[in-house]
């Protein structure tokens, strides 16, 4: 259930991402002192987060999606939630800086729940 985005420049994409979240141009997303990213609404924060990984060689950002702590199972209405908000994200603010976006339906690295 990650999401999987094709750049030519992986590292300077995430920069970018933090960099609209601190300015509140993304939406309603926040990250946590770690760099994990919440969709900020009261219904969705801190329910799920988006741990972003730089897969260098085959040129991907992706983000794996981790339950909360105290949570047992990831319900899809959450995964659903999540992955579309941010893909939502992405081609409104970013769509120039990456080829494609996947979001998979298992679970996929680095997911983590």
């Amino acid at each position: 259930m990650a999401i999987i985005i094709q750049t030519n420049h992986p590292d300077i994409l995430l920069d970018k991402i933090y960099e609209a979240i601190d300015k509140k141009n993304a939406e309603k997303w926040t990250y946590t002192d770690d760099g994990r990213l919440t969709y900020g609404t009261l219904l969705w924060k801190n329910e799920a987060f988006f741990k972003p990984q730089i897969w260098v060689d085959d040129k991907e950002l992706r983000f794996g999606l981790l339950k909360r702590k105290d949570r047992k199972h990831m319900s899809s209405k959450l995964y659903a939630a999540f992955h579309s908000k941010f893909i939502e994200m992405l081609l409104l603010k970013f769509d120039k800086e990456f080829k494609s976006v996947t979001a998979t339906a298992n679970r996929t690295d680095p997911d983590s729940f």
